[in-house]
């Protein structure tokens, strides 16, 4: 579901990798298959909302809490390295933005990101995106 938004001030690149390991993160939550979607909207004017949501396996409410943590994962071992996203959450907030997901075990997970369109802070490589 795609809104018109306003332009962001962001770095596209860092913004592609953003979403790829979101996608990724989903993909692999539904070995036997299921749904993503993904929402775009405004947030007034100066703030565009993202969800990707999935109907995978779910992250348990203990785990949830430390998703973001640097080599914390809910794969089995040797399926994952743990820094999918805490480099999403990095560059969120790079972007000056927030990045928060909710779960609910065997029924899938949304992450929720709110960027804003100018950041305070440009680091010098943002772009209209």
């Amino acid at each position: 579901e795609f809104q018109p938004v306003p332009l962001l001030l962001a770095d596209g690149e860092k913004l592609q990798q953003l979403f790829l390991n979101l996608l990724l993160n989903a993909v692999d939550a539904m070995p036997r298959g299921g749904e993503i979607r993904v929402r775009l909207a405004p947030l007034g004017e100066d703030q565009v909302e993202v969800r990707i949501a999935d109907t995978g396996i779910g992250i348990e409410p203990q785990a949830l809490d430390r998703i973001f943590e640097p080599f914390f994962t809910t794969k089995p071992a040797g399926q994952g390295s743990g820094l999918g996203l805490v480099v999403a959450h990095g560059i969120v907030l790079d972007h000056e933005g927030t990045i928060e997901a909710t779960s609910e075990p065997g029924a899938g997970t949304e992450f929720r990101i709110v960027l804003p369109t100018r950041p305070r802070g440009d680091s010098g490589h943002a772009a209209p995106v």
